[in-house]
């Protein structure tokens, strides 16, 4: 049994990897904004304040396992599409937990979409908006049947990439199963970022978090190099022997996450990119099993999900 190593030095660890990497590509991408502090949903206001229900008494979720659900919702338009892809698919039925990013809460259609697939999951939620869209907002939400507490937003190391620039976020939350607490935390990275600046840019995200904690999202591992954050170089294992992917995959490894998706090939719905853009990344709880939902065509992604010893 492998004991998991302090806080202090995982934070070093990642500081380690993250600079080797930097080293090696260095000047492929744009600078980065300053990392920010966790901050308590009830604490933020205006347009970017979370909207929430986090301990209605839905239908209980297995006990025997714990279902961990990533899926990038392209928007959310058609909320009923996600729901039966969630429902339906023998991959993702019975989620503990859902971590979804790209939904909307446009005013025009009464409610915002998490709310609307929570009600239709019969699940609590908690919706984060992470920028303005439209007469709207655009962000990510965290659903579970389980009661939820401690919610918290961080704003990721703003990237300059020209056009398209946006303001990326994490959300995290305390899922409450059989009186245990689960940290869950849901990311979504800027596209046009080279392998060092993707690592810079989650780095702060993921190094003081619980020992019980998933990470899970949309982190855009595509396997390219970029050039000021607007052009396609070359793929980035030219440069380094590396891709994206794999290297996020190896600043969790050492920082004590496991990572059980790794091995599942594409999450995109295209089949000319190919590329794994979604990863799970659990710490602290056995990994039983993991797949990719191709049999659902609801997204420009596959939901990805991961069965866990539950705690």
């Amino acid at each position: 049994m492998v004991t998991p190593a302090p806080a202090a030095s995982r934070a070093g660890v990642a500081v380690a990897v993250a600079a080797g990497l930097a080293a090696g590509l260095a000047g492929c991408g744009p600078e980065l904004g300053d990392a920010h502090p966790w901050i308590d949903a009830a604490d933020l206001d205006g347009v970017l304040r979370p909207e929430l229900a986090l301990d209605r008494e839905p239908i209980p979720a297995a006990t025997d396992r714990l279902r961990v659900v990533t899926f990038n919702a392209h928007y959310g338009e058609d909320v009923a599409a996600l729901a039966a892809a969630l429902t339906d698919s023998p991959d993702l039925a019975g989620a503990d937990v859902v971590l979804m990013q790209e939904l909307e809460d446009q005013p025009d259609e009464g409610s915002s979409r998490a709310s609307r697939l929570a009600d239709l999951l019969a699940m609590n939620y908690v919706y984060a908006p992470a920028r303005p869209s439209g007469a709207g907002t655009h962000g990510l939400a965290i659903l579970s049947p389980h009661p939820m507490a401690r919610v918290q937003v961080m704003e990721l190391p703003h990237a300059d990439i020209g056009f398209h620039s946006r303001r990326r976020i994490a959300l995290a939350a305390d899922v409450e199963i059989a009186g245990v607490a689960v940290r869950v935390v849901d990311v979504h990275l800027d596209t046009r970022l080279g392998v060092a600046d993707r690592l810079r840019q989650l780095r702060p995200a993921v190094i003081d978090l619980d020992d019980r904690v998933v990470v899970g999202g949309d982190l855009n591992t595509l396997p390219w190099a970029w050039l000021e954050g607007v052009v396609p170089d070359l793929p980035a294992q030219a440069a380094l022997d590396e891709d994206a992917a794999r290297a996020v995959d190896e600043l969790m490894t050492a920082l004590d996450f496991a990572t059980p998706t790794a091995a599942l090939g594409a999450t995109d719905n295209d089949p000319i990119l190919d590329a794994r853009l979604d990863s799970l990344y659990p710490r602290g709880l056995g990994v039983r099993d993991a797949a990719v939902a191709r049999d659902v065509d609801a997204s420009d992604h596959f939901p990805v999900r991961v069965d866990l010893a539950p705690p």
